[in-house]
């Protein structure tokens, strides 16, 4: 399992700090930190702190060309995490068409298309481990969320059917299922709350339950989930959906 990483969007946020607790990792000999903002993933390639090496590259989920530009630089990894991914939020009832197709196309189509590309790969080669991000808007409905919840439940299910289909040899497909996260862009949406912090404490009008711990997450404590279920420590988990949510969703 020693040899090249990718993180698929590790611009920011979840991704970034998956790429930083890869970059430290000792299996990790090569990272690649792919962002659609090539300056972000600059900064976060940058940032690692171990002893990989650690490269930046443009990669833009929407566009099929450039998914296969990036898995081409990247062919030899054995170990992808894919936190790459957009949010909007919008009463379901006014939410345009081209607007939920271009989160569908991004967060379950683009992201499937990455791990397809890396599984295919790995499964001829000996083997390996991906991690797609998810979300628990793939179980819970949230209010306002119908594109972000639906491309986050297809790619959870798309994610197992391809680990069930090449398993056998050699690969690990497993996915992280985060509740609230404290990241820029949840800092900059969660327009139902006074602040990020507060979505710990739940709320009756969004029909939000409260969060056991008391807390949102952190990227950090997405970041470990991943690792691990990258790592020759979860050799045999596979189709499985991780929950990192403080217990929001009561273990269900």
């Amino acid at each position: 399992m020693t040899g090249t990483a990718v993180v698929v969007g590790g611009g920011r946020g979840i991704g970034r700090a998956i790429a930083v607790e890869l970059a430290r990792d000792e299996g990790v000999e090569r990272l690649v930190v792919a962002d659609v903002d090539l300056e972000l993933a600059q900064e976060t390639a940058a940032a690692g702190s171990g002893d990989a090496e650690c490269v930046a590259r443009r990669v833009d989920l929407a566009e099929p060309a450039s998914v296969q530009e990036l898995f081409a630089a990247s062919r030899e990894a054995t170990r992808v995490a894919i936190p790459g991914g957009v949010f909007s939020a919008s009463p379901s009832l006014e939410l345009e068409r081209e607007e939920m197709e271009r989160i569908l196309r991004i967060n379950l189509v683009g992201c499937y298309h990455a791990a397809q590309l890396y599984a295919g790969a790995m499964a001829s080669s000996g083997g390996g481990a991906i991690v797609g991000i998810a979300s628990i808007a793939a179980r819970m409905p949230r209010m306002r969320q119908a594109a972000y919840s639906a491309s986050k439940a297809g790619l959870r299910q798309a994610l197992r059917v391809l680990a069930m289909e090449v398993a056998g040899d050699g690969v690990r497909i497993n996915t992280v299922s985060p509740g609230p996260t404290d990241t820029p862009m949840m800092r900059e949406l969660a327009s139902d709350h006074s602040s990020v912090d507060d979505l710990a404490q739940g709320s009756a009008l969004a029909l939000r339950p409260r969060i056991p711990v008391g807390r949102v997450a952190t990227s950090e404590d997405i970041a470990v989930a991943t690792r691990f279920l990258l790592s020759p420590g979860a050799a045999h988990i596979v189709m499985q959906d991780l929950v990192v949510d403080g217990g929001e969703l009561l273990g269900m």
